[in-house]
């Protein structure tokens, strides 16, 4: 059986909770015969199992298939300036176990990748699955990465994170596989197999210390292997503002609407920064976009006013990403919309609602996800339940990373390669 066949048959039966083989072949469009061969061998890896029959209207009832749940687990790691998320996840990508951690801040990367790797076993042995069982985790940050080295490319946040070896300094920590991906398109990926986009072509505009976004276009990651696609955050919206980004640019959408904007524009209100004990402090930023968020929803007008203008350049921004893509639907996702998610939604809508060119066609949504916050960890964790990009990572006993750049199949000795 190929790689490619073993993943549709598993992501399907992750979606869909339980289906016959029949409908396996119908919805991949494989021949019976090439998914009953599938369907044998997952069986015999002990990823799935047969659950009763379907109801028949004639004939011999439909045997259903689900995934075994506890056949594998990964590890879900999201990681920010402000906020550190941390997630086990079943073969099904439901979390069950996890924690919100402090951000990086000015922590070296040595030193934090220590703490963190501690924290991640530490998780691990509340969740008590069997560490054999582990496949591997997945780191996510933001971007612009080099997956293959595992790195990211530039100095944020501190210059010590530029290159620094992320994936193969953490395998060594967990003495498990690691993959990087972006964190925009983690949540994506979080979105789409585990949480409730509702259809299989979608973006994620993706709220953190920063904005990114991310796209699935019929069921499949828009991106390539360098992560830097899908940048809403650092798409110009107003020219006329003063400084320039660190992207080079100017009047980008972090620039005008991003947490930091948000805060710094508050914090010149009278009296505000005192009163809701904004710190200022940049490692403490979405406690600050928290804070803000808060009293808007409490009634403060002007802190309302400055959270509705920067909600309708993220409208803006939504706009852009569908008209690009031809999506009628953006997710939020990210933990910078924990609490202000409902503002958002509300300033937002609007925008989007008389600017995307789909809405000619088809009604349009922008959307809460269901769980902002801890999506893109989720994400991640999926990323290593389903392969990098199409490769199939369930096959073998679990081994050990031999190079930053290897794929779990290749570490496994599975003979796996991407689809």
């Amino acid at each position: 059986m190929s790689p490619s066949t073993r993943v549709r048959v598993l992501d399907l039966l992750r979606t869909a909770g339980t289906l016959s083989r029949v409908e396996l072949a119908d919805r991949t469009g494989l021949t019976p015969a090439t998914i009953t061969h599938a369907v044998r061998d997952l069986i015999g890896d002990g990823l799935v199992h047969e659950v009763g029959r379907a109801r028949s209207n004639g004939g011999s009832p439909r045997r259903l298939l689900e995934l075994v749940a506890d056949a594998r687990y990964a590890v879900g790691i999201q990681l920010d300036r402000c906020r550190t998320t941390v997630v086990v996840t079943n073969f099904f990508g439901r979390r069950l176990a996890g924690t919100v951690l402090p951000g990086v801040g000015h922590g070296e990367p040595a030193d934090t990748l220590a703490a963190l790797a501690a924290e991640v076993e530490r998780v691990l042995a509340e969740a008590a699955v069997p560490r054999g069982l582990v496949l591997g985790a997945g780191l996510v940050t933001h971007g612009p990465q080099d997956r293959a080295r595992g790195v990211i490319r530039t100095a944020q946040p501190t210059p010590a994170w530029q290159d620094f070896p992320l994936t193969a300094t953490l395998s060594a920590l967990l003495d498990l596989p690691v993959l990087l991906e972006n964190d925009a398109t983690a949540a994506a990926v979080g979105e789409q197999w585990a949480g409730d986009a509702g259809t299989d072509t979608f973006g994620v505009l993706y709220l953190a210390s920063g904005i990114g976004g991310g796209v699935i276009l019929g069921g499949d990651v828009y991106g390539d292997d360098a992560a830097n696609v899908v940048e809403v955050g650092h798409i110009p919206l107003d020219p006329t503002r003063s400084g320039v980004c660190g992207c080079g640019n100017v009047g980008c959408t972090e620039q005008v609407a991003g947490p930091f904007a948000v805060v710094r524009e508050a914090a010149l209100l009278p009296g505000v920064a005192g009163r809701l004990g904004l710190t200022g402090d940049p490692d403490r930023l979405l406690d600050d976009f928290d804070a803000l968020a808060r009293a808007a929803l409490d009634g403060d007008t002007a802190v309302r006013r400055v959270l509705d203008r920067a909600a309708a350049h993220l409208g803006a921004a939504a706009v852009t990403l569908m008209n690009l893509f031809d999506l009628d639907t953006v997710v939020l996702a990210g933990p910078g919309f924990a609490v202000a998610g409902p503002l958002v939604l509300a300033a937002a809508r609007p925008v989007v609602e008389r600017g995307a060119l789909a809405r000619l066609l088809r009604p349009v949504q922008l959307r809460m996800s269901a769980d902002p916050e801890a999506v893109a960890a989720v994400g991640g964790a999926l990323v290593v339940l389903r392969g990098s990009r199409g490769t199939d990572l369930s096959t073998g006993p679990v081994g050990r990373v031999s190079s930053p750049g290897a794929t779990l199949g290749e570490v496994w000795g599975a003979g796996v390669v991407p689809a």
